[in-house]
C-alpha cells in the first residue's frame, strides 16, 4: 500500500488494483481570503481551518504516488552578505576667523503691536553723552563726529537680505556680491539719530535654549520687550554672535563657536514679545551634540 499525495486525498490505495476514477481530490489550489479559506476548483468556504481539509474533494481520477517536490532552502553559507551602508563624509570646518554675515530678520505682530503702543521717550542733549553712537543701522556716527544741530541719520530701516549670492537691504535695490561693499552702502532713509551710550549698558543673563532638525538649528533667547532696532545677531559658518536690546537699557551678549556648520545664507532671526528666535541652516545633514557650542 502507497500514500496518495493528490490535495485532499491522503488515502493508501494498491498500486495494482486502483482504478483511474477512484480518487477523489481537489485540482485547484488553496485560497485564503477575508478570513475565508476556501479551494480554488469548488465554491465551498469556510472560516474553520479544520473544516476546511475535511472539505471533499470535487474531482475524481487516478490516484497519485510521487510526492511533491519541496521547495529549495535557501543556503544561508552562500547568501550575500548585506551592504554595508557608509556614513557621509564630513565636510571640512571652515575657520572661525570668517566675516560674519548680519541674518535677515523678522519682527512678530505681538512685538510690533507692543512698539507701536510704547511712548516715545526722546533724550535731551543733556542725557546725551559724546561718547554715544548712533543705533540705527546703517549709520553707526559718533556723537562726538555730529556738528551741533545736524540731526539727520541715513541709515537703513529695513533687514539685511543675503539671496544666491547677492547681499542688499529689504528698503531699497542696490545690491552687491561684496560683504565690504554691502557694508559701506549709503543709507536710503533720513531720520534721525537714535543715540546710546555704551557706558549705560546694563548687561545681563538672559535664559536661553536650543533645539535641532535634520536641517535646522534652532536658539531662543528669552527676553521681554525687545528693541529690534538696536539689536544685532550676526553668524559666519561656525560661529554666532548675538547683542540683543530689551527692557530698560538692558543688554544680553552671546559669542559662541558652533559645534556643527551652518549657512548664514539660508538663516534668519525672528523678534517676537518675549523671544528672540534664530534658525540657522544645517550645511550638513547630521546630528549635532548636546552642548550646541564648543
Amino acid at each position: 500500500m502507497v500514500l496518495c499525495y493528490n490535495k485532499g486525498c491522503g488515502k493508501e490505495f494498491d498500486l495494482q488494483e486502483s482504478t483511474d476514477d477512484e480518487c477523489v481530490y481537489h485540482c485547484g489550489a488553496p485560497v485564503f481570503h477575508d478570513a475565508y479559506k476556501s479551494w480554488s476548483c469548488c465554491e465551498k468556504k469556510t472560516t474553520d481551518f479544520t473544516e476546511f481539509l475535511n472539505i471533499k474533494g470535487c474531482c475524481k481520477g487516478k490516484h497519485n504516488n510521487v510526492k511533491p517536490e519541496e521547495p529549495a532552502k535557501t543556503d544561508k553559507e552562500t547568501s550575500p552578505a548585506p551592504e554595508t551602508v557608509k556614513p557621509p563624509e564630513r565636510m571640512e570646518r571652515p575657520p572661525v576667523d570668517e566675516p560674519m554675515v548680519p541674518l535677515p530678520s523678522t519682527i512678530s505682530a505681538s512685538l510690533r503691536k507692543m512698539l507701536n503702543n510704547l511712548a516715545v521717550s526722546e533724550k535731551t542733549e543733556e542725557a546725551v553723552t559724546k561718547s554715544a553712537i548712533c543705533q540705527r543701522k546703517g549709520c553707526g556716527k559718533a556723537k562726538v563726529d555730529v556738528a551741533d544741530g545736524d540731526e539727520t541719520c541715513e541709515h537703513h530701516p529695513g533687514s539685511p537680505i543675503f539671496h544666491e549670492g547677492m547681499k542688499y537691504w529689504s528698503c531699497c535695490n542696490k545690491k552687491t556680491t561684496d560683504f565690504n561693499d554691502f557694508l559701506k552702502q549709503k543709507g536710503c532713509t533720513n531720520g534721525t539719530h537714535l543715540w546710546g551710550d555704551p557706558s549705560l549698558k546694563k548687561e545681563v543673563v538672559c535664559r536661553y535654549d536650543w533645539h535641532q532638525t535634520g536641517e535646522s538649528v534652532n536658539f531662543t533667547v528669552y527676553a521681554k520687550k525687545v528693541k529690534p532696532a538696536l539689536c544685532t545677531v550676526t553668524c559666519n559658518a561656525v560661529k554666532l554672535q548675538l547683542e540683543i536690546h530689551f527692557g530698560d537699557d538692558q543688554v544680553f551678549t552671546f559669542d559662541k563657536v558652533l559645534a556643527g556648520i551652518v549657512k548664514p545664507e539660508n538663516s534668519k532671526v525672528t523678534y517676537s514679545a518675549t523671544k528672540v528666535e534664530v534658525s540657522m541652516k544645517k550645511a550638513e545633514f547630521i546630528a549635532w551634540p548636546s552642548t550646541f557650542v564648543l
